[in-house]
């Protein structure tokens, strides 16, 4: 059994019930889970709210179309996922066989590749508010939860989640492309006070006004 999706067992269980199906109508939820179509109608409308539920039209002949319920891409994010560790047991593999350095090279291509990208998104940025803001939304369009704050002429740009956080914590070099990456994406010195991976709740940089 799935762990949680919600704290509603019935939602629940209408989670996974379309996951394995494919999707599934109003009435056959009902049969399945054994509350009422308007019981079922009411925790859809709940799902579809938190976008991990949507629907299409089904026609049945005469009359008003029916609906088959589906989950989002975004409900995949509920299903448990093995990425972090498959990422960090292949780099094992890699450091293993091609030594150390091919793991710094794998970084240096990881960060080149993210720097083109950033770059380009704040070609039209004019000046250090500029780019530190703009590079705080593209933090957050990425799925960082990003604080941006203006100290006695530095900003503390704080993240406090990393997307490869697992992977950080056994291969430094990650941490350090990305500290470099900023220097280059904003055309200063900056300074790392805290990092996840020390025990912090955040990654803290600390990047001067002017």
């Amino acid at each position: 059994m799935w762990g949680l999706f919600d704290e509603n067992i019935t939602k629940n269980s209408i989670i996974i019930l379309l996951k394995k199906s494919g999707g599934m109508t109003i009435e056959e939820l009902s049969k399945v889970v054994e509350i009422t179509p308007m019981g079922i109608r009411q925790h859809l409308i709940s799902l579809e709210k938190k976008g991990v539920v949507t629907y299409t039209a089904k026609r049945q002949g005469i009359g008003r179309p029916g609906f088959i319920y589906k989950l989002t891409e975004m409900a995949d994010t509920l299903f448990p996922k093995s990425y972090d560790n498959f990422a960090v047991e292949t780099l094992k593999d890699i450091e293993k066989n091609d030594g150390r350095s091919k793991i710094n090279e794998i970084f240096s291509w990881r960060s080149k590749r993210t720097f083109r990208a950033r770059k380009e998104a704040l070609r039209e940025k004019k000046n250090i508010a500029e780019l530190v803001n703009g590079l705080k939304d593209i933090l957050e369009s990425e799925g960082h939860l990003v604080e941006l704050e203006l100290i006695d002429g530095f900003y503390h740009l704080k993240q406090y989640n990393c997307p490869i956080n697992k992977i950080a914590f056994e291969y430094e070099e990650a941490c350090l492309h990305e500290l470099q990456m900023y220097k280059d994406l904003l055309g200063c010195d900056i300074e790392r006070l805290h990092s996840i991976t020390d025990g912090s709740q955040a990654c803290i940089y600390v990047i001067p006004a002017d």
